[in-house]
């Protein structure tokens, strides 16, 4: 299986967002992890889990939400998950994501645009 993962760092002002592939298993829960961790140490501001091409996720992808939040709450740091799909949000809704982080129903409304100054 490929897993698809890419981030795009913005300045520091902006948060950090962590593309998430279609699918979230098993299969590449671990790696999932690894680079929410590193994204957690390495990166400045809050980290978007970014789960817009998301359609699938089973229970591994609420571990891996999870455990990516315990290693923000120990670096002092914050997580936001945008999750437009709709299956997708209820699996977070039934395990009570929602109360460790917030969900967004869009990348947008998780990472609203900076007024520019002018």
């Amino acid at each position: 299986m490929v897993t698809a993962f890419a981030t795009s760092l913005h300045s520091r002002s902006r948060p950090v967002v962590a593309a998430m592939p279609a699918e979230i298993d098993v299969y590449n829960r671990a790696e999932l992890l690894n680079r929410l961790t590193a994204l957690l140490e390495t990166a400045p501001g809050t980290l978007i889990v970014d789960m817009t091409d998301t359609v699938f996720c089973d229970s591994a992808a609420v571990h891996v939400l999870v455990d990516a939040q315990r290693a923000a709450h120990a670096a002092g740091r914050r997580i936001r998950v945008a999750a437009p799909n709709r299956a997708v949000r209820r699996v977070l809704e039934i395990c009570q994501i929602d109360r460790l982080m917030p969900v967004y129903r869009s990348l947008h409304e998780a990472a609203p645009p900076r007024p520019t100054a002018g």
